[in-house]
């Protein structure tokens, strides 16, 4: 999904500069099924991608927020809302591609 105003926006950041921000994302499976995203950014990419993930993690527990109940909790861990925001951001990313 891009930005309402400019389709080259994503999370407010240049496509561009997550796509290639991506080309240095590797995941590795784990034997219990899981997965691990490394991600090893050069100085001059890093700083779109993670400002991008913050926005997207942002708008997530703003969501989570209004699920939040005494007998439940919050409904997902800082850990889940971090990895939900990075392939949310990917999927965006990618989307009209």
């Amino acid at each position: 999904m891009a930005d309402e105003t400019d389709p080259d926006l994503v999370a407010g950041e240049h496509r561009d500069d997550l796509l290639r921000a991506l080309t240095y994302v590797s995941t590795e499976s784990l034997s219990d099924g899981s997965y691990v995203v490394n991600g090893d950014l050069p100085p001059e990419v890093a700083p779109p991608f993670i400002r991008a993930i913050m926005r997207v993690e942002a708008e997530l527990l703003l969501h989570d927020a209004e699920f939040v109940t005494i007998d439940e909790g919050e409904p997902r861990t800082p850990d889940e809302r971090r990895a939900d925001a990075f392939l949310a951001l990917a999927l965006r990313v990618t989307d009209s591609l």
